[in-house]
């Protein structure tokens, strides 16, 4: 995930920073924009990825009858 977020921004911000797409104040703007976007949205990647790591890390591999019939429950799930 964290790699096609990268693969999707790289390219654009790359070409907009030629100069050969738009200049002049507003580009300016909009670069700083485009770059603050990019970071949160690969900071946020990350997060969720660590987070989902730790949470598969704490996850037994095998759980009761009880226990399957109680996450079945929390999760919607028949």
């Amino acid at each position: 995930m964290i790699e096609q977020i990268d693969a999707d921004l790289d390219r654009p911000s790359r070409m907009f920073r030629t100069g050969r797409v738009w200049t002049g104040p507003a580009a300016t703007r909009f670069d700083a924009q485009l770059t603050h976007y990019s970071t949160r949205a690969r900071t946020s990647a990350r997060a969720i990825m660590d987070e989902l790591r730790e949470t598969l890390m704490r996850t037994p591999s095998e759980v009761t009858e009880e226990q399957a019939i109680s996450i079945r429950r929390k999760y919607g799930l028949s």
